[in-house]
């Protein structure tokens, strides 16, 4: 009988507590019955022992015990109403059934319970279902590799001999040197107390060495139940998931000497759904953003951004325009451009007016390093300029030097000392003459 039960005789869902209707959901794997309705059964209820991934058979009441239009269901629908309503009153009881008179319930109920009692309940086959092709079994502990001895991949694998089972090097390898030279035997000239204490110190050591084999043992299980010797089978799982989730796969391996493997493993497929369903949340709010709300307008969505990245690479006479639209003197040059290439004859050419050439805009260079030893003029300079703070310095520094040597500099000195554009230079040395750090020469 179901521990959740009401006073009347009525389960209810453990979870959710509502009244099971069927059908509904019985858990085939915990010791106690769980029956779980089907809302909570579908958002994956766990509690206690039971787990959304235990075996489970569906609970229905449609078939039929002894006849054939007598459901399971209305069985017990009739003995409950009989056992409120009374033997006997067949009108009531036929009120209070669906597709059945009271009659009927009555030629039913003394049939099959009252003039044969001793008729068993019909037994029902177990299904049994073959499933073709077989699914494949998925073993933890697969065979290892071999790989030759010195190999990088025997290496990898910390020396593991897959023909005897065993490491070449063992964890705590030195173990056994500290009761190698041990003995029991007591020495002629040893007093009782002296006798005593030896034997409690080789005890001690013998329960240490113990303690070191244990461990030993436990990380060998470690390995063999999580088969995490077998470097390829790693591998294969591994192959398809992204950087980020195979970095927290591998941090999560700490965890698995507190877990069983089959819970490791369950573990490792939880993480990859959740990255998974994260993944398709984040693509289903970029097709929300972009005003679809239907998931066939997503094939059509899909296609015209195809085509609008391809048209976005060609280079036509409106992205010209929008080019040029903002800039007053460029714009004003590519009209003068067109005009005079559409209204002059082909037999000769006209001289076109360039596009000015557009500034490059000032460079951000707050948070380099040597920002702070910039004064404020230095500051505008080199935004204007485009230059790092530290190359500022150092052509600063170069330039001085030079000055130094020579008392004085000449536009041309400084830009042989300086390999950059020309222009760079002659506003670099224009400011340091107009701030007096060197002397212009004529």
């Amino acid at each position: 009988m179901n521990p959740l039960m009401d006073e009347d005789n009525s389960a209810y869902c453990p979870s959710c507590c509502s009244t099971l209707v069927v059908p509904y959901i019985r858990c085939a794997e915990c010791a106690l019955k769980t029956e779980l309705c089907l809302k909570c059964f579908a958002r994956g209820v766990e509690f206690g022992d039971h787990q959304n991934s235990h075996s489970y058979c569906v609970v229905k009441l449609d078939f039929p015990l002894y006849e054939s239009h007598w459901t399971a269901q209305e069985e017990l629908q009739l003995l409950k109403l009989i056992e409120s309503c009374g033997y006997g009153n067949w009108k009531e009881i036929g009120m209070h059934m669906r597709d059945k008179t009271g009659s009927e319930c009555e030629a039913h109920y003394n049939r099959y319970y009252i003039n044969y009692p001793e008729d068993p309940l019909p037994g029902f086959p177990e299904y049994h279902q073959q499933i073709y092709p077989t699914p494949m079994v998925f073993t933890l502990s697969e065979d290892p590799p071999r790989p030759p001895e010195g190999s990088a991949m025997c290496t990898d694998m910390a020396g593991y001999s897959a023909a005897r089972g065993d490491f070449s090097v063992e964890y705590d390898n030195f173990a056994e040197m500290d009761i190698c030279n041990m003995t029991f035997d007591p020495a002629d000239n040893e007093d009782e107390a002296d006798k005593k204490l030896t034997e409690e110190l080789n005890l001690t050591l013998l329960f240490i060495y113990r303690k070191r084999l244990k461990e030993r043992h436990r990380r060998k299980r470690i390995l063999k139940d999580y088969g995490l010797i077998n470097i390829r089978r790693d591998g294969l799982q591994k192959i398809g998931v992204e950087k980020e989730l195979r970095r927290v796969m591998d941090e999560m391996r700490v965890f698995t000497t507190l877990m069983s493997p089959m819970e490791n493993d369950k573990l490792l497929a939880g993480i990859q759904y959740e990255y998974d369903l994260k993944r398709e949340i984040k693509r289903l709010q970029e097709y929300r953003t972009n005003g679809l709300k239907h998931l066939r307008s997503i094939h059509l969505y899909k296609v015209l951004r195809q085509r609008r990245a391809a048209s976005k690479q060609k280079r036509h006479l409106l992205t010209d325009v929008i080019s040029h639209i903002r800039d007053e003197t460029a714009c004003q040059t590519w009209l003068q451009r067109h005009a005079a290439t559409d209204g002059s004859n082909n037999s000769f050419s006209v001289p076109l007016p360039s596009a000015p050439r557009r500034n490059a805009p000032p460079l951000d260079i707050a948070g380099f390093p040597g920002y702070e030893n910039l004064s404020p003029s230095e500051r505008e300079l080199c935004q204007t300029v485009r230059l790092v703070p530290k190359a500022y310095q150092e052509f600063r520094t170069l330039l001085i030097n030079e000055d130094h040597k020579h008392g004085g500099l000449r536009l041309a000195q400084a830009r042989t000392l300086i390999k950059i554009d020309v222009n760079k230079t002659r506003k670099l040395y224009d400011f340091l003459v107009q701030e007096g750090v060197i002397n212009k020469i004529r």
